[in-house]
């Protein structure tokens, strides 16, 4: 039996915090991905820019984004989703109630 849930799909959001140009990236929207808890941060963000269009200007203005969770704490793009978690083996239902999974994109 497998001591961890890394594998196990869970509901992320990721909520836009600033922006530079509110035409181009919207300032409040969030954005839903089911991943699974052992997601890399990189790989989040990475699926996160696939939402708009693949234009050069819009995309370099995505990459200065960094993902915090609701304590504002920066995520790392090693560290994986389930890192933001109290308890990275806590049932769906808990994480969602402490709102450990939602992300907040915010331009540095």
């Amino acid at each position: 039996m497998n001591s961890t849930r890394s594998e196990d799909l869970i509901d992320i959001t990721i909520k836009i915090s600033n922006t530079r140009d509110n035409n181009l990236i919207v300032m409040g929207k969030s954005y839903y991905f089911n991943m699974k808890r052992g997601t890399r941060i990189k790989d989040l963000l990475n699926e996160f820019t696939t939402n708009f269009p693949n234009d050069n200007n819009l995309q370099k203005e995505l990459r200065c984004y960094k993902l915090y969770t609701k304590k504002i704490i920066k995520l790392n793009d090693n560290n994986t989703v389930e890192d933001a978690f109290s308890d990275k083996n806590d049932s769906d239902l808990n994480i969602y109630d402490l709102d450990e999974t939602i992300f907040y994109a915010i331009m540095i």
